[in-house]
């Protein structure tokens, strides 16, 4: 049952086994996995069925650290969460992000990659990719061998493409189950605790046209991403000073991105055939397959660096590059671009190409590729973790008079120093394959280790932005000293809170975080559903 919180006014409270707040990816997920059961679900959403940019305001806030995302466009508040626009790359974890790297600090997981392998598979299906298969294996289905790379230092895996919105692929399943009930447009403000600080008693909800209601629950589920997770703990301070989990200083902290920006230009010897390999393929076998480089554990171990990876792009003709750009942000969002006529018009110069592209797109089942001018690396980084990078409270309130939360995004000298490696070993692999020249962009040798940030470029991928992936700020550790939550996503210290999301990974990888996100919800469903 789907319900509008704005029409029940101030009622009494709802009453429920399990109440999951937030439902994205993980949301959804935690719900699907429990419907069905004799349990009573609430599943609480902020937003709407659609884009609402009231409530979108709620997610305002300031950048403190390194220049990111405008925070109230970098997430979604509505029915699905993210998954409304997200770009659909799916790819797991790999063995080594969940181990301890001795010249990684506060690396390791208390669980570890074979325990996530089923769930990795069940994940599969859910985000509706197929087979649960990304490694090397997968460029026989693209019909071209796998490239010669020294496998001692280099892998090759693949991302599989599938920009599922879970709200409406869903939205009728979690409408007719018996069990589950879905309140839209009501925003949680704060957890309370009971007498002994044990148990959290009830979560107070509003929504934007005034209505506040309580809900009370057996058992509560944080799962509104990395920020506001971290938000609603350090939120709800009423009953323990410096918001609940947080005795150790912890809740908002070690936040993590995916860095990402140009690395080198690369004089490629044949920039088609370099392009054709790398960028998007579309077997038969849907979906579509994205092959990306990473070294191997046995190269990072070797030369002391993060688990990232990197991508071959380019850059058309002037004007081709930026049309293409804003007509695929207007598909994401599900609206017209802006100046359509003239996007339209920049496509021009490259018309006679078209018929090599069809015949690539539609016989050869390779990505389209408009007059190369500029081919050039970029690199999607594994941030180390890092306690000082951190979300923590603004004075500033929203519209429900709730405290903002502001990001402090802060890299390492580790960061810096991966991306430098990385694009070295790849360069001298590029001569050593008659691939081409890769000439490191300057910014990597700074001693000081800074990145090239916005205000001094102009390209949108020349300077540092993140991936819109919020990791890390209610990290897993077995010892509440390292932690805010436990192997089972229980926060420390609380027999009935959990958190679903990417904010409990305790290292990020070079992986997009959806499939982990729902690989790790699913864990967490089985576990709730053994619970009486």
């Amino acid at each position: 049952m789907l319900i509008d919180s704005r029409e029940l006014g101030s009622a009494s409270p709802v009453e429920a086994d399990v109440c999951i707040i937030g439902a994205g990816a993980a949301g959804i997920t935690l719900a699907r996995a429990l419907l069905g059961s004799s349990r009573k679900i609430c599943l609480v959403e902020s937003g709407g069925l659609r884009e609402d940019k009231l409530a979108a305001s709620l997610n305002a806030g300031a950048n403190l650290g390194l220049p990111y995302h405008d925070l109230a466009e970098t997430r979604e508040r509505r029915f699905g969460g993210t998954t409304a626009t997200w770009s659909g790359r799916c790819v797991p974890l790999d063995p080594i992000d969940f181990k301890v790297r001795p010249w990684v600090e506060h690396s390791g997981w208390p669980i570890g990659h074979e325990a996530m392998l089923p769930y990795f598979r069940r994940a599969s299906d859910v985000c509706r990719v197929g087979e649960s298969r990304y490694d090397a294996g997968l460029w026989a289905d693209t019909g071209l061998p796998a490239p010669p790379l020294d496998p001692d230092i280099f892998d090759t895996p693949f991302w599989r493409l599938k920009a599922l919105r879970f709200g409406e692929t869903y939205r009728a399943e979690l409408r007719a189950a018996a069990n589950i009930r879905v309140l839209l447009n009501a925003t949680v403000t704060a957890l309370h605790t009971d007498a002994d600080r044990r148990r959290i008693s009830h979560a107070d909800a509003r929504s934007l046209t005034g209505s506040s209601f309580r809900i009370r629950a057996r058992r509560f589920v944080l799962a509104t991403g990395g920020i506001e997770n971290a938000r609603l703990l350090l939120a709800s301070d009423e009953e323990e000073t410096g918001g609940i989990g947080n005795r150790h200083d912890l809740v908002g902290r070690f936040f993590m991105e995916h860095p990402k920006c140009r690395v080198a230009r690369v004089q490629p010897t044949d920039a088609y055939a370099l392009l054709e390999t790398w960028r998007k393929h579309f077997p038969f076998r849907q979906p579509a397959l994205w092959p990306t480089i990473t070294a191997t554990a046995a190269a990072q171990e070797r030369h002391g660096i993060l688990n990232s990876s990197l991508g071959i792009y380019y850059r058309s003709l002037p004007g081709v590059t930026e049309a293409a750009l804003a007509i695929w942000k207007g598909v994401k969002l599900r609206r017209w671009p802006e100046r359509l006529p003239s996007r339209l018009a920049a496509f021009l110069p490259v018309l006679d190409e078209a018929p090599a592209n069809l015949v690539r797109r539609f016989v050869r089942r390779h990505a389209m590729i408009a007059r190369p001018e500029h081919v050039y690396l970029l690199v999607r980084g594994e941030q180390a973790p890092n306690p000082d990078s951190r979300v923590v409270l603004s004075q500033a309130r929203d519209a429900l008079g709730q405290r903002r939360a502001d990001v402090d995004w802060r890299l390492s000298g580790i960061d810096h120093r991966t991306v430098g490696v990385l694009t070295q070993l790849f360069a001298k692999e590029c001569a050593r394959l008659g691939w081409g020249t890769v000439e490191p962009d300057d910014w990597l040798s700074d001693p000081g280790g800074a990145w090239p940030l916005a205000a001094a470029q102009q390209d949108h991928h020349e300077y540092l932005q993140g991936g819109n992936h919020h990791i890390g700020t209610t990290r897993m550790a077995d010892d509440p000293r390292r932690g805010v939550v436990d192997a089972d996503c229980r926060v420390h210290g609380k027999e009935n809170l959990w958190i679903a999301g990417s904010s409990v990974f305790p290292t990020a990888g070079w992986a997009n975080p959806t499939l982990s996100i729902v690989a790790l919800t699913l864990r967490l469903g089985d576990h709730l559903g053994t619970m009486d």
